[in-house]
This record gives C-alpha cells, structure tokens and sequence, in this order.
C-alpha cells in the first residue's frame, strides 16, 4: 500500500526541485577553447542556454551535484516517513535532523574541497578545476580552489535555512489556565514598578 506525501514531504519536494532547477539551468561548464592544446579548463557555472562556442558542460560534476541534491532527498524523505511504532508522545525534530544534515554536509565540502593544478593559478576570476580530493591526502601540486568552495557553502547554507523555514515548529496551545497565570504574573510585575 502506497502513502501519499505527508506535509513535510511535499515541502521537501519543492525544495528539491527548486535544487534541480538551480543545478540544470546553471550547470558547470568546461573552456575547450583558453588553451592551445584542448585542455578543459574549468569556466564556472553558467546559464545553460547562454554558453559560447566552445564550451562544454562538465558531466563529471553535474552528476555530482545531482547526486548530492538527491542523497540528501532520500535522507530527508526517510527522515519524515511516518513509522507506526513511533509514539505519538516523541515527536521526531525534524529541525535537529536538518542541522544534523546541513552539518554532515558542511563537513563533506571541507573534507573534500575542489583543488587546481597550482600551475593553472592566475589572477584570472575563472579558476581552473581538477577534481574533489580529501583534504589531508591531495596529491602534490594543486591548491584550493575558493571560489567555487564559498558557492558550495553558500548554498548549502541557503538550502539549510529553507529546510529551517520549512521545519518551523508551531508553538503550543496555551491553556486558559496558564494565560490566567501568566496575566497574573504581569499584573504583580507592573504593581512592584509602579
């Protein structure tokens, strides 16, 4: 028997399509034509349809980003899977398994930062890109390449607030007994300042 999505899950959906979105209209694109030799040279992202002669979309690394837009779906999507044996009393945080997430992603992107050939190196804005390497074990010669570092974390904190939004907690009903006292506890504060 199939369940359809609770309201979690249809927010979760939207935020992986918005990611989607993102990723395929502005995919990473490959220079062909910088260098004499037909070395593929990393050109940033760009729009899809906006690409010059030339250039070529880099597989490699859109598969990347697809890969990881749709990991984190299934973790999230787990995440909110209603489970009969779970008790009505233990309400899961969906906002704890979102910081959980947005931290574990976080530390994949420091782990593994995307690394330049130290001869590529200019003051060009465009870097080169060679590949993701563990931060401790590289191989020689290459350096970090920042720019394309702070997008990986800018959007990673961008799609962390939105789960953020999307996971708010309702505040609890307050009871009229607890309103009675808490109008009480008002009253005495205002008698002792005045």
């Amino acid at each position: 028997m199939t369940r359809l999505p609770n309201k979690t899950q249809k927010l979760i959906l939207l935020i992986t399509i918005f990611n989607l979105l993102i990723v395929l209209f502005f995919p990473p694109f490959d220079d062909l034509a910088v260098t004499s030799h037909g070395a593929a040279i990393f050109a940033g992202f760009l729009f899809v349809f906006s690409a010059a002669k030339g250039m070529t979309v880099n597989s490699g690394l859109l598969y990347l980003e697809l890969m990881v837009v749709f990991v984190n779906l299934g973790i999230l999507w787990m995440l909110t899977e209603q489970d009969s044996r779970r008790k009505a009393d233990k309400k899961f945080n969906f906002r704890k398994a979102a910081m959980v997430l947005i931290m574990l992603n976080l530390l994949g992107v420091l782990l593994f930062p995307p690394f330049e050939y130290i001869s590529n190196m200019t003051n060009a804005t465009i870097p080169t890109f060679e590949g993701f390497y563990f931060i401790f074990s590289h191989p020689p010669f290459r350096v970090i390449v920042t720019p394309i570092l702070y997008l990986e974390v800018i959007f990673i904190l961008i799609n962390g607030g939105l789960m953020m939004l999307a996971f708010k907690q309702r505040p609890e009903a307050v009871s009229a007994e607890d309103a009675v006292i808490y109008a009480a506890m008002l009253k005495a504060q205002q008698r002792k300042k005045g």
